[in-house]
């Protein structure tokens, strides 16, 4: 093996230690070092970790029993009316529409939050309120595809035009 740099002047290649002996320096032992301090590992937030799989688990139950309630988004709100006393609720092509809406998004919400929720979980970062988020943004959802549907259906207009009314 040849070296191909320039021969050195002035120990520009030497080490630190090559560099005290040449100067006259007496050359220490090496002495080994102690390791640096690291900071600790994040420690997993027990509680965080509980409620987050139990507000999965919630989640999951109510994407469960959402899909069939909103596949029949008509016989819902016609039972609801029922019980409120509203009237008959008028099923069209939009109650079917927005029925699928509501499935499929409370799908998808469910699924984006339990990937960034697991995602959180395994960095050991606090998670447990992502799943809350999902909730509320699921519940949002809902809240305004039916406010669309009821808000078209006359047996529900007449109903809330009847109790401004009778005051």
């Amino acid at each position: 093996m040849t070296d191909e740099r320039p021969r050195p002047q002035y120990g520009e290649y030497a080490t630190p230690e090559q560099q005290r002996a040449a100067g006259g320096t007496p050359v220490a032992p090496q002495q080994p070092r102690p390791p640096a301090p690291q900071a600790p590992a994040a420690q997993p937030w027990r509680w965080d970790r509980i409620l987050s799989i139990l507000l999965l688990a919630y989640g999951l139950y109510s994407v469960i029993t959402g899909v069939y309630q909103f596949r029949d988004l008509s016989g819902l709100l016609d039972q609801i009316y029922q019980l409120e006393g509203v009237g008959t609720f008028t099923p069209t092509a939009l109650s079917a529409a927005l029925g699928i809406v509501i499935v499929v998004s409370q799908i998808v919400i469910y699924i984006a939050t339990l990937l960034i929720t697991m995602t959180l979980l395994r960095r050991r970062r606090l998670s447990f309120w992502v799943p809350l988020v999902g909730g509320a943004l699921a519940g949002l959802v809902v809240t305004v595809c039916l406010l669309v549907l009821m808000g078209s259906d006359p047996a529900f207009i007449a109903y809330v035009g009847g109790m401004s009314t009778t005051k």
